[in-house]
């Protein structure tokens, strides 16, 4: 069996692409976005205005080194590529998988992001954000997949790649 990571903006429907393929076949989905918010009980959005976005990406590097090799699908929040660390730890026992999806999807989805706990400075444009994080998206990715397709379609690519030969 296989093992994934998701990675892509906020809105590119990495934690529903994980809820929905953990339905599908049965294996839990580890969202580390929502880790953190157990962790430190607030939502992320509470942590970013009381300590700092940086703190957001910190915590999401801790969670993410602290997890075993047997997590087999892993849903990352969109900032998890700004720590090399936790991408070289996920890169050697997971596939990273991009999930790809135009800004004005994006947009569309999410708005300006901010109070979804986007990790960013506060007031930066989600467009600034889009493109500082394109081409780290890009550098850790394994494969990428075209989130605008409907998820159902999407959790079906995914199962046959986790589940290999068991299928």
């Amino acid at each position: 069996m296989n093992k994934i990571t998701f990675i892509g903006m906020a809105g590119c429907g990495k934690s529903t692409l994980g809820r929905a393929l953990s339905n599908k076949i049965g294996i839990e989905c580890i969202d580390t976005d929502v880790l953190i918010e157990q962790k430190f009980n607030q939502s992320l959005e509470e942590l970013k205005k009381d300590k700092g976005y940086k703190f957001v990406r910190l915590a999401e590097e801790g969670i993410i080194l602290n997890l075993n090799n047997n997590s087999h699908i892993i849903s990352t929040g969109g900032s998890a590529i700004y720590s090399d660390k936790s991408m070289k730890y996920l890169s050697s026992f997971t596939e990273v998988i991009y999930i790809s999806v135009p800004l004005k999807v994006i947009k569309k989805r999410i708005g300006s992001g901010q109070e979804r706990g986007l990790a960013a400075p506060i007031g930066t444009p989600i467009e600034d954000v889009y493109l500082e994080r394109m081409p780290l998206y890009e550098k850790w990715a394994q494969s990428t997949l075209d989130g605008t397709l409907p998820i159902d379609e999407l959790v079906n690519l995914i199962a046959l790649r986790v589940l290999g030969d068991e299928n």
